[in-house]
């Protein structure tokens, strides 16, 4: 006689199996991926402990158990992450949106909620999940997300139709600034690729997955760092905000390079929730003014 799963029984089978596997949220993950399967809130699943799995649930379901045991994160079996209280489409070809990129959002909302109008630039914008974040809770602004890949555009630009928000965002293909000149921007946000040689060579497999080009900042990191702190000057409006996040230890170089010219002075610093200093704030000094 077949086994009946329930959705509490099932739970409880993929948590420990996760646990075996090393995944360091089994619970977590075992949740999220079988509430997509039933598309439905993972709190359904707390009130429906008894409700048994059909066929096609428990096989979609058991897919997405392999694909999790075999590295894959939990945002690319789905095709989708939460960030910034919003769901946002994701691929293998996007950055997932983390955490702790949701306090450089909260920052630049704060700063910047009185202002009557505003126009922002993200550059490498991948997912669009910062850009459309600050649109969303920002309705005086409008902003453009540039990226390099143009896989990721077209996941940016599907976000901002689910949203809502495709007439207040221009996606653009371009490496940096190269391809936005001539444009004068109220704030720039970036989430750069920062990490070192050795970083890269002891990330997690799952992180692996994640185009190198959002991760790789060169042997030491901070190539990009060193373009951003000279590409945005001339594209930010005088006493505009240029905020970036930085990785663990970086904060000493990457202010000497944005502020070596004179052209920002620092404006404030972000800790993460591990205490660990994850944003710079940069004001553009208006001596630059034209």
């Amino acid at each position: 006689m077949n086994k009946i799963w329930t959705i509490g029984s099932v739970l409880t089978w993929t948590q420990k199996f996760f646990q075996q596997k090393g995944i360091e949220t089994p619970r977590l993950d075992a949740e999220i991926l079988l509430a997509h399967v039933l598309g439905k809130e993972r709190i359904y699943l707390y009130a429906h402990y008894e409700e048994p799995l059909n066929v096609d649930e428990l096989a979609q379901y058991k897919a997405y158990i392999q694909k999790r045991a075999d590295a894959y994160a939990v945002a690319h079996i789905t095709g989708v992450k939460a960030f910034f209280g919003s769901d946002f489409l994701v691929s293998p070809e996007v950055l997932i949106p983390r955490p702790e990129t949701e306090l450089l959002v909260e920052y630049v909302i704060h700063a910047c909620k009185q202002r009557e109008s505003l126009r922002i630039l993200d550059i490498g914008t991948g997912s669009g999940a910062i850009l459309l974040s600050l649109l969303a809770h920002l309705p005086q602004a409008v902003g453009w997300g540039v990226d390099i890949s143009r896989a990721a555009l077209q996941i940016a630009e599907k976000n901002s139709i689910v949203q809502g928000l495709e007439t207040r965002a221009v996606w653009r293909e371009s490496d940096l600034c190269q391809q936005v000149q001539g444009e004068r921007f109220s704030v720039i946000v970036s989430n750069p690729p920062y990490l070192t040689a050795a970083d890269m060579a002891q990330l997690q497999p799952e992180i692996r997955r994640e185009p190198e080009t959002a991760l790789f900042g060169g042997q030491d990191g901070l190539d990009i760092y060193r373009r951003l702190a000279v590409e945005t000057v001339p594209l930010l409006e005088p006493g505009g905000l240029c905020a970036v996040e930085i990785g663990r230890g970086q904060e000493e170089a990457v202010q000497r390079l944005f502020t070596a010219d004179g052209d920002y002075t620092l404006q404030d610093c972000v800790w993460d929730y591990g205490r660990i200093l994850r944003h710079l704030v940069f004001k553009k000094e208006r001596k630059n003014e034209d």
